[in-house]
């Protein structure tokens, strides 16, 4: 099946141009936007969404639990949250490999020719994302070891531009650590938290109590996160528009003002979680609230990432 949807894409490619925005044979594509590369980047996003939002969860939330009983830890295993880290690394595989890939279709070349040419730091993010992968499906045998290599091979990996790249390439790895901290926490503790608190909740537990302490140990995480979001969102777009003007003048500009109009809604959305939904919990009831809530937030989230991956195959204004 993956084979398949990747010829299939590779069918986009040739019309579109190559991923990473190189020109194709027979010119680039309009705007300089290719389909297939705002494919792969989206992939990209949602694998380091469920892998970090897994970490998240793990170490950000279920830790910061206070005394849960031993229904509450049934209810809330982390090999449940390993699951979707698995997940997150298969599409980081194939959002990394995937463009290479389509491009020795399309030009008729090998596989390792399209790889990176500085190969080294590419090879070290694969054996990082692969020592993530053996680290979540060691966490139902292993616990601690398993939840340790996992966030030591995730956590290299995407931070990697911090110590390769120029200082955009630096300040981009920051933002998407912190928007996947955010965000997919969020993500996970929907699926793997709440969802299974309402679904499994069993006579003598609280639901509407476990979802107040899962949302309470969230929420710190969540406000450091969406800080850290903010700051470096601020500053890739000084560094790349220019000039003000670039805004409503530049397709970058004007897919940027889309982002940051669903990033308005995500934040209004975490906000009202915060200010009127969190104080509620805690009632009969309210873990329906802040799960429809959350699945608001979060759906705005799936904008920004959609928007985010058409910005980023842009060419930044001149």
């Amino acid at each position: 099946m993956l084979v398949d949807l990747l010829q299939a894409a590779a069918q986009t490619a040739q019309q579109t141009g190559p991923p990473g925005g190189a020109p194709a044979a027979h010119g680039p594509p309009a705007g300089g936007f290719s389909f297939a590369e705002a494919f792969f980047q989206l992939v990209q996003f949602l694998g380091y969404f469920l892998a970090i939002g897994a970490l998240g969860f793990r170490f950000g939330i279920v830790r910061r639990v206070r005394g849960m009983s031993k229904e509450s830890q049934r209810i809330l295993r982390a090999d449940n949250a390993a699951l979707l880290g698995i997940v997150g690394i298969v599409l980081l595989f194939v959002s990394y490999l995937g463009g290479p890939y389509l491009q020795s279709i399309t030009e008729h070349k090998t596989f390792v020719e399209m790889l990176p040419k500085n190969i080294a730091p590419f090879q070290l993010r694969m054996a990082m994302l692969l020592l993530a992968l053996i680290g979540f499906a060691m966490v139902r045998t292993s616990s601690s070891l398993g939840w340790t290599l996992a966030a030591i091979g995730i956590l290299i990996a995407e931070l990697q531009p911090v110590y390769t790249s120029k200082l955009s390439g630096k300040v981009n790895a920051v933002h998407v650590l912190a928007a996947s901290t955010w965000l997919g926490t969020l993500l996970v503790l929907s699926l793997i938290g709440i969802r299974r608190v309402i679904k499994t909740g069993a006579p003598g537990l609280s639901r509407a109590e476990l979802v107040f302490d899962l949302v309470n140990s969230f929420s710190p995480l969540a406000l450091t996160a969406a800080s850290i979001v903010a700051l470096t969102g601020l500053t890739t777009a000084w560094l790349h528009l220019k000039r003000v003007s670039a805004l409503w003048t530049t397709s970058y500009g004007i897919a940027l003002v889309v982002k940051l109009v669903f990033v308005v809604c995500v934040a209004v959305m975490g906000a009202w979680n915060w200010k009127r939904v969190r104080p509620s919990l805690g009632e009969s009831g309210s873990e329906l609230t802040i799960r429809r809530s959350a699945t608001t937030e979060l759906t705005f989230g799936a904008l920004v990432l959609i928007a985010t991956s058409v910005l980023v195959t842009l060419p930044s204004p001149r």
